[in-house]
């Protein structure tokens, strides 16, 4: 008789660190990003360990309900805060890898940042996570930094030979010394309505649309509040066309989606987003033709590659009305994950929901840390 045999145990999925919060203008929008994450990594069968990254730049294990992160209501629950011990003689001796491994309460496996905006998706803490030597969700260092400053995306799009909004580069400096003569340098060479941008930023924090010279001024001023280097843009009559790219060698993008809107805001600025309830409506898949639509996905892919982006980005176009002219906006290294984020709601259309989606996106971290393993010495 042969004996019976019982099948392999399947090994442990590997233990998610999640990273949200942070130090930056868009911290609320990662609470509500990290709690639809681990929603998404729980029911993907994931052990995960939330990690909270607090408005003065704490590291702290949070180990309350979800729903107190959706809400940011964690940060008034400090008791719920679990603070690392570390050797007397305090992190003096620690790698960034012990130091995480002791916020954590283990070494993870992975980090997934749900995090956006400066500090965050900018390059700084992509630096961080390098060091640790984990694999971790999204593009790194270059890609990241890159990805956030608008100016020096703009310069990689047209190195790659990608359509892009007619801009101007405007130093802070030049806005305090001369803001009459800057002001005169947009409007004959953009015209109105045209739009202020701080060039290193996301989530339209700082963005000012400028209707005629008299308000130009006015509006550098505040804007150079933000940065110390500006992007002015012209005004584009198009729709917003938004599209999420997965991967990292053989990227692909997901259905297109469209931002529309309510014709109650002025435009889709950081208030609009992510605090009026009617601010705007997110239509996935976009109402596109199926040439048009194949068109703005490859352009997609084209400008994901243009970046060197890994894992994951949102790539955002506006489509000139009464053409089919399409321009690149601007690419989003880590995009949304809220519940009426384009970026799972895409994926979601394709056939790919939350769970499904969260363990590629683990799966892609480990492969590309793998991957970008160099020989360091002769």
């Amino acid at each position: 008789m042969t004996p019976s045999t019982s099948p392999a145990p399947r090994p442990a999925k590997p233990l998610v660190c999640v990273l949200f919060g942070g130090v930056s203008t868009e911290h609320l929008v990662s609470c509500r990003s990290a709690a639809n994450l681990l929603s998404g990594l729980r029911a993907a069968g994931f052990p995960v360990v939330p990690v909270a990254i607090t408005r003065d730049g704490r590291f702290v294990r949070y180990d309350g309900p979800d729903d107190a992160i959706l809400s940011g209501a964690w940060e008034t629950d400090p008791d719920r805060w679990f603070r690392a011990e570390f050797p007397a003689g305090g992190i003096a001796g620690l790698s960034p890898g012990d130091f995480l491994a002791a916020v954590c309460g283990r070494m993870p496996d992975v980090v997934f940042p749900a995090v956006h905006g400066i500090n965050c998706e900018d390059g700084a803490l992509q630096g961080f996570l390098e060091l640790t030597g984990l694999p971790y969700v999204g593009s790194g260092v270059l890609a990241s930094a890159a990805g956030m400053d608008k100016l020096c995306t703009r310069k990689l799009l047209r190195t790659a030979r990608i359509p892009q909004c007619r801009h101007l580069a405007v130093r802070r400096d030049a806005v305090r010394t001369d803001p009459e003569g800057e002001s005169d340098r947009i409007a004959a060479r953009l015209g109105f309505p045209c739009f202020l941008k701080p060039s290193n930023g996301g989530s339209s924090v700082g963005t000012r649309k400028v209707d005629d010279r008299a308000s130009l001024p006015d509006a550098l001023r505040d804007v150079a509040e933000y940065d110390r280097e500006i992007v002015a843009e012209e005004y584009v009559n198009g729709r917003e066309i938004e599209v999420a790219v997965l991967g990292n060698d053989r990227p692909k993008a997901a259905p297109p989606g469209e931002i529309v809107p309510s014709a109650s805001v002025a435009f889709y600025d950081y208030q609009a987003k992510y605090f009026l309830a009617d601010g705007a409506a997110v239509e996935v898949p976009a109402s596109l033709p199926p040439a048009l639509a194949a068109r703005v996905r490859r352009m997609a892919v084209r400008a994901y590659r243009a970046l060197g982006c890994a894992g994951l980005a949102r790539v955002d176009f506006f489509l000139e009305r009464g053409t089919d002219r399409l321009l690149v906006n601007e690419i989003n290294t880590l995009p949304g994950f809220t519940a009426i984020s384009v970026y799972p709601k895409a994926f979601e259309a394709a056939g790919v929901p939350l769970p499904k989606l969260a363990a590629r996106l683990v799966r892609l971290a480990c492969e590309d840390k793998a991957a970008r393993q160099r020989r360091m010495a002769p």
